[in-house]
């Protein structure tokens, strides 16, 4: 599953995302079922761009910040998926910003007995110190993503036959 990139494309600044965007975009509004049999047929830097941009693409506000990490942490079990493919581009300062936000939702939504309760974008305006521990990450966030992507960019360049034909 491998896009066909032009010449040019090599060195945009969107150069991951071209990478991963048809792959995205054939499972969109599919069933989990399907795009679990998409992503496990990609290789290891492709499921980690795939993981990042169905995470990064819905993360537009503190509030969405709050609630997709949750929703991958709890709903989609893609958490621990989307730290390794941040790994994998050995990103240290995104994986240990998403570490800390991993800490903060956890400790906001998982009881002593490993149950978790249902996180809502409403839990930012009710809890205040929620709000500004995540404000906070999110304005991390917005700085490092674009470093993220750089170094995406670099490793497609740098191994192309994975990504691209």
């Amino acid at each position: 599953m491998q896009p066909h990139i032009n010449q040019e494309d090599l060195h945009k600044d969107n150069l991951s995302w071209l990478c991963i965007e048809p792959v995205l975009i054939s499972v969109r509004g599919k069933s989990l079922d399907i795009k679990s049999e998409v992503y496990n047929q990609l290789n290891e830097g492709q499921r980690a761009l795939y993981l990042f941009y169905a995470f990064h693409n819905h993360v537009k506000s503190n509030v969405e910040l709050y609630w997709f990490a949750a929703y991958f942490m709890n709903e989609l079990k893609a958490w621990r998926g989307l730290k390794e493919g941040i790994a994998f581009f050995k990103d240290n300062e995104m994986l240990m910003l998403m570490e800390e936000l991993e800490t903060i939702i956890e400790d906001k939504n998982r009881d002593i007995n490993g149950l978790w309760r249902e996180a809502s974008p409403s839990d930012l305006e009710k809890d205040m110190n929620l709000s500004d521990s995540i404000n906070q990450i999110y304005s991390e966030y917005q700085v490092n993503v674009q470093q993220t992507i750089e170094a995406m960019n670099s490793y497609i360049r740098n191994n192309e036959e994975d990504f691209i034909i």
